[in-house]
């Protein structure tokens, strides 16, 4: 049996942060309504200043873009999101498709972040992977309900059901902020990628290699 790899999306293999960026172009689009954009910034700007923490804003931020989707076709989501991929594909760190075909051979690779499942699975088809665990976006009859069905902010402890399946043993994930720190705790071998100041205080207390962009290849290379 193959063992586990879990990699966050933004600040991890994407500059960035995908549902932003996603937003901005749905509403400039048309596809969403106009708005959304300002009440996901507001979110943002209340969790950098500390008025909210991660979990709060990033559940609310969810909620608003839940709305923004309600009533509009599922494929037409996925489609509008391989499209702002491809056009912003400049911002997925080189390394990541580079030592993907090497990990491949021993490990079985999962995204696990708090965008929705239409961005996993743009991202999955981007690099020919297909596991992921993500927040989910309502959707019956094929249009989005405009709720949120499971949120992932704050819950990435999700992952332990996936450690139990292949083993805690030569196990590794990456993470970049706070909320990564559950599944982080979970795995063999955490490596906390440019991370933000949270998770600098985190991974002191617990020991964890912080690597970037420049030498987090050669850091899961070694392991395998």
């Amino acid at each position: 049996m193959k063992k586990l790899a879990l990699f966050d999306i933004d600040g991890v293999i994407y500059g960035g942060h995908v549902i932003f960026g996603q937003i901005q172009s749905q509403e400039k689009s048309g596809l969403i309504v106009k708005g959304t954009w300002d009440k996901v910034h507001l979110l943002l700007e209340e969790y950098k200043s500390g008025q909210k923490n991660y979990k709060q804003a990033a559940d609310k931020m969810l909620e608003v873009y839940a709305e923004a989707l309600k009533g509009i076709d599922y494929k037409e989501i996925v489609e509008s999101t391989s499209e702002y991929l491809d056009e912003n594909k400049d911002k997925f760190f080189s390394y990541f498709a580079e030592i993907i075909p090497q990990i491949k051979e021993e490990y079985d690779i999962y995204f696990v972040t708090t965008n929705f499942q239409f961005a996993c699975e743009g991202v999955c088809t981007m690099f020919g992977l297909k596991d992921y665990l993500s927040s989910i976006a309502e959707v019956k009859d094929g249009k989005f309900t405009g709720k949120v069905e499971l949120s992932l902010a704050g819950s990435k402890g999700v992952v332990a059901d996936l450690v139990t399946k292949y083993g805690k043993s030569g196990s590794f994930a990456v993470g970049d902020s706070e909320n990564d720190a559950e599944m982080l705790d979970k795995v063999e071998f955490p490596f906390v990628m440019e991370p933000n100041d949270k998770l600098v205080e985190i991974a002191d207390e617990k020991g964890w290699s912080i690597v970037d962009r420049d030498d987090i290849a050669d850091a899961i290379l070694d392991l395998i």
